[in-house]
């Protein structure tokens, strides 16, 4: 199948399951990432948690709003004292900062989760490969 076609079946799939998939319970209100655009002092992870669950996190809460915002910094002193936070807001309690600096994004999502209790979504993708033909249906 030449095209666009598996490229679009393999995106779609990668959003819909794996890590980062996970639906938010209704009290979380939004959210929002703040970092800066260079990866330099501790901002990489927060980037790559951007780039690989955020999406993952928007396709299963579509009415969630999530604000990304990326800061830029022009001296060195700015680079090192830019924040780095992951802001979750809830309808029945205070926020939640989350300091992202100097983290991985797998340990920036397992705070995620911690944070606002979310449950992983259940993989209902069929499993691929050929049938087994052994197995008798009607005995």
């Amino acid at each position: 199948m030449p095209g666009r076609f598996p490229t679009q079946i393999e995106f779609l799939k990668s959003l819909s399951i794996g890590r980062g998939a996970l639906k938010l319970p209704n009290n979380v209100e939004n959210m929002t990432l703040t970092f800066k655009r260079l990866n330099s002092y501790g901002h990489m992870g927060a980037r790559k948690f951007w780039r690989f669950y955020l999406p993952k996190i928007q396709f299963h809460n579509p009415n969630l709003p999530i604000s990304v915002i990326r800061t830029d910094a022009t001296t060195e002193a700015e680079h090192k004292a830019a924040p780095s936070t992951l802001t979750i807001s809830f309808k029945d309690r205070a926020p939640v900062v989350l300091n992202v600096k100097y983290k991985h994004s797998d340990g920036i999502l397992q705070d995620f989760i911690s944070a606002t209790r979310a449950a992983p979504v259940k993989d209902t993708t069929p499993p691929l490969g050929k049938p087994d033909m052994r197995i008798k249906l009607n005995p």
